[in-house]
């Protein structure tokens, strides 16, 4: 396996958009992808290719605020690999590449939410050190109201 970690381009949007339909079971249109997605802003996309192939992806988001000691912060979304490159280290990776990317811009946390029932991912993320918190997401959805 030739793996490259490198920040999502445009071109590379319909793969990209492939697998995040195959690791999440669907998603939004590919023209959302397209109309909102800008490179090098506060919402990054790093992918994991084997030669020209995205295999893996994980997002995140700088939050710059200063209120709290443990902010700056990067928020993390979308982990996901090919099911059939699971196994492999490409999450540990894509993760290693995110903490360096912290270190290396002052961040001082690094945080994610994952569904309870996601297991495999739990461990993956206990593996790389990240700690299970006492928090309670909650979440409100505006077009229900």
């Amino acid at each position: 396996m030739d793996l490259q970690i490198e920040y999502l381009k445009k071109g590379d949007m319909e793969q990209y958009k492939a697998l995040i339909d195959e690791c999440f079971d669907g998603s939004n249109g590919i023209e959302i992808y397209e109309e909102n997605y800008k490179e090098n802003s506060d919402y990054l996309i790093l992918v994991a290719k084997d030669k020209d192939r995205i295999v893996g992806s994980i997002t995140f988001y700088k939050i710059d605020l200063f209120t709290f000691s443990f902010q700056p912060a990067l928020e993390i979304f979308n982990v996901s690999v090919l099911e059939e490159y699971r196994g492999k280290k490409i999450g540990k990776q894509l993760f290693e590449y995110i903490i360096r990317y912290a270190k290396n811009n002052g961040y001082k946390t690094i945080f994610l939410t994952c569904l309870d029932t996601a297991h495999p991912a739990h461990r993956l993320y206990e593996s790389i050190g990240f700690k299970r918190t006492s928090s309670v997401k909650y979440s409100f959805n505006v077009e229900e109201i």
